[in-house]
C-alpha cells in the first residue's frame, strides 16, 4: 500500500517530465518548464510554512548536518540519474532528497520527553548509588567497604565505555531496536542483582550487565535527539539533562522505601519494575525521515534503487566504512578535550558514592541521608537548567562562552570538594550538596554543549561518545583511590579529587578556539606593480530549479 502510494505520487509529480522523455539511451533534453510548474516548486508547496524557512529548502547542501541517517547517498543518486529518465531533467532539484531533515518539533517533543525519562532511569539510577552502597554493605556482610565501592564505579564506567560502541552500532543498525534491547538488559540486570548473594554475582549483574544496559538506553536517546533537533538542540539538551537530577532524588527515596523496608530481594524487584519502563520507551522512537516533505518521492527512488543495482561481477561491492571511525580523534581540540575530561573525571564523581557512607559514619539518621541525596538531585537539575539558560538565552550585556561555563562548573565542584574535607554535621552537608549538585549539573550540560561548539555537527555524535569513553577508566580508578586514601587518612582523599578536578579545568585552556574561515578581505593585496586590480568574486551558479 505504501509503495503504491509512493509510485502514484511519483507519477503525479513527474508526469510532465515523463511525457516528453523517450526510452532511448540518450534522450534529448525537453524544453524547460515555466517556473510556476517546476517540480521543485510543487514539492515545496507540500511543505508547511514554518518548515520552508529551514536551510533544507534553499537548494544548497550543508556539510555540517548530521550524517548518522542519510536519506540517499551521492553514489546511489548518480546511479539513479543514469537509469531514471525523469531525474535527468535540468529543472528537477534533488538536493533536498540527499539532505537530512530536522523536524524541529512535532514528534520530536515526544522524543525529548522520552530522553528526560531515559536520563531519569539511567543517570539517576547510577548517581544515586550512595544509599544503595549502605544497603549493599548490610546485605553482603562478608564484603569490605572498599570492595563494595567498586560496584558503583564499575557500573558508571562500563556505561561510559560502551558509548562509542553504541554510536557505531546505531550507524549500521536500528536505533529503536538498540534502545529496546538496552531497556530489556537493564531490567534483567537489576532482577538478577536481587537474587545475588555473593560479591562477584553483584559485580557481574550490577556492575557489568547493568552498565551495558544503561549505556545502550542513554546513548540511543542522545542520537534520536540529534535526528530531530538542530536549531533547538541546546534547549532540548537542557531539558533532557535535568532528568538525571530528578532521577537522583527519586531513586534515593525509592531505595529507602523499597530496599530499606522490603529487603534486598523484594526491594530490587520493585526497582526492576520501574526500570522496565525503559523497554517501552524505545518503542516511541521514530525515524525523522518519516516527516520528510518529499518522503513519497524518496520511497519510490529507494524502490528504483533496488531494481537498478549494479552487477557485482563487473563492479566490486562498495567499500563499507569502518565500524569505529576514529577520524574525530585527529582534531587537536578533541584531543585536548579528551585529556581535560578524563583528568577531571578522576575526582569529579567521588561525593556521589561516598557522601552517604560518610554521613552514616558520623551518626546521621537514615531520613537525613535521604534528604541529603534528594537535595543533591534537585540541585543537579537546577544546575542543568541554570547553565542551560545562559547558553539558550545569552545576554547582550554579558556574553559567557561555553568553555568558561564548563570551567566555572569544574572550579565550583573543586571548591565544594575542598570544603567537604572540613564540613561536619547535617547542616554543613546540606550546604555542600547544594553547591556540589548545582556545579555537577552545570558540568554535565556545559561539557556536552562545549563539545558541540568545538566540532562540526557531523562529528558530534562520535566525538561525544569518545569523550564519555575517555572518562570511563578515570572514573573506575579515581573513585577507589579516593576511598583507599580516606580509609588511612579520613577525608584526605578529597584533596586528590580536588587536585584532579582543578587540573582538568586548567587543561580546557588548551582546547583553543574554533578556526575562523578566511574571507577574500582577509587576503593581503598584492604589492606587484604589474598586477591587475582585484576583481569581485563571480556569483555562484544558480540551479534551474530555483529560477
Amino acid at each position: 500500500m505504501l509503495l503504491a502510494d509512493a509510485e502514484s505520487c511519483y507519477s503525479e509529480e513527474m508526469a510532465p517530465a515523463s511525457q516528453s522523455v523517450t526510452p532511448s539511451l540518450s534522450p534529448s533534453p525537453p524544453p524547460p518548464l515555466p517556473p510556476q510548474a517546476s517540480t521543485a516548486a510543487r514539492w515545496t508547496d507540500l511543505v508547511p510554512p514554518h518548515c520552508q524557512r529551514c536551510h533544507l529548502y534553499t537548494g544548497s547542501g550543508n556539510k555540517d548536518d548530521e550524517e548518522s541517517c542519510p536519506v540517499i547517498c551521492e553514489r546511489e543518486m548518480h546511479s539513479l540519474h543514469r537509469n531514471v529518465p525523469a531525474l535527468r531533467r535540468r529543472d528537477v532539484d534533488t538536493s533536498t532528497i540527499r539532505q537530512h531533515y530536522y523536524p524541529e518539533g512535532g514528534w520530536g517533543w515526544i522524543v525529548c520527553g522520552v530522553g528526560f525519562l531515559v536520563h531519569l532511569l539511567t543517570s539517576g539510577l547510577q548517581l544515586s548509588f550512595g544509599l544503595l552502597y549502605l544497603y549493599t554493605l548490610h546485605h553482603l556482610r562478608d564484603a569490605s567497604p572498599m570492595d563494595a565501592a567498586w560496584l558503583g564505579a564499575l557500573c558508571l564506567a562500563v556505561s561510559m565505555l560502551t558509548a562509542p560502541l553504541v554510536v557505531a552500532l546505531c550507524r549500521r543498525k536500528s536505533t529503536r531496536l538498540t534502545a529496546v534491547f538496552g531497556g530489556l538488559v537493564m531490567a534483567l540486570a537489576c532482577l538478577f542483582t536481587s537474587f545475588a548473594q555473593q560479591l562477584h554475582q553483584v559485580v557481574l549483574s550490577y556492575g557489568v550487565v547493568l552498565g551495558v544496559g544503561t549505556g545502550l538506553v542513554r546513548e540511543t536517546s542522545s542520537l534520536m535527539l540529534g535526528h530531530y533537533f538542530k536549531r533547538r538542540r541546546e534547549f532540548v539538551e537542557m531539558v533532557v539533562q535535568a532528568g538525571a537530577g530528578v532521577g537522583i532524588a527519586l531513586f534515593s527515596v525509592l531505595y529507602k522505601e523499597a530496599v530499606g523496608k522490603l529487603g534486598w530481594r523484594l526491594g530490587l524487584q520493585a526497582v526492576t519494575g520501574v526500570l522496565a519502563l525503559g523497554f517501552f520507551l524505545g518503542v516511541l522512537y521514530r525515524s525523522a525521515s518519516l516527516y520528510h516533505p518529499q518522503r513519497r518521492a524518496i520511497l519510490h527512488l529507494k524502490n528504483q534503487r533496488k531494481k537498478v543495482k549494479e552487477k557485482k561481477d563487473s563492479v566490486g561491492a562498495p567499500r563499507k566504512p569502518p565500524f569505529l571511525d576514529f577520524s574525530p580523534l585527529r582534531i587537536r581540540a578533541v584531543q585536548m578535550l579528551l585529556l581535560a575530561s578524563s583528568t577531571a573525571a578522576l575526582g569529579l564523581y567521588t561525593p556521589v558514592f561516598y557522601l552517604a557512607l560518610q554521613g552514616y559514619k558520623e551518626g546521621l539518621e537514615d531520613s537525613a541521608l535521604v534528604l541529603m541525596q534528594t537535595f543533591m538531585g534537585f540541585a543537579t537539575a537546577l544546575g542543568c537548567v541554570g547553565f542551560g539558560l545562559v547558553v539558550v538565552r545569552p545576554s547582550d550585556q554579558c556574553l559567557i562562552s561555553r568553555q568558561y561555563l564548563c570551567q566555572a562548573a569544574m572550579v565550583g565542584v573543586g571548591v565544594s570538594l575542598l570544603a567537604l574535607s572540613t564540613v561536619q554535621g547535617y547542616h554543613g552537608y546540606v550546604l555542600f550538596v547544594w553547591l556540589y549538585g548545582v556545579c555537577l549539573g552545570g558540568f554535565l550540560y556545559s561539557l556536552k554543549m562545549f563539545t558541540m561548539e568545538r566540532v562540526r555537527a557531523r562529528y558530534f555524535t562520535r566525538t561525544w561518545g569518545f569523550v564519555q569513553g575517555a572518562e570511563a577508566i578515570p572514573v573506575l580508578l579515581g573513585v577507589p583511590i579516593t576511598g583507599y586514601i580516606n580509609q588511612s587518612h579520613p577525608k584526605a582523599g578529597y584533596y586528590f579529587s580536588f587536585l584532579s578536578t582543578m587540573l582538568g579545568a586548567a587543561l580546557l585552556f588548551l582546547v583553543g578556539f574554533p578556526k575562523r574561515h578566511r574571507t577574500p578581505t582577509d587576503v593581503a593585496p598584492c604589492s606587484c606593480s604589474s598586477a591587475s586590480p582585484a576583481r569581485p568574486p563571480l556569483p555562484k551558479s544558480i540551479s534551474f530549479a530555483t529560477t
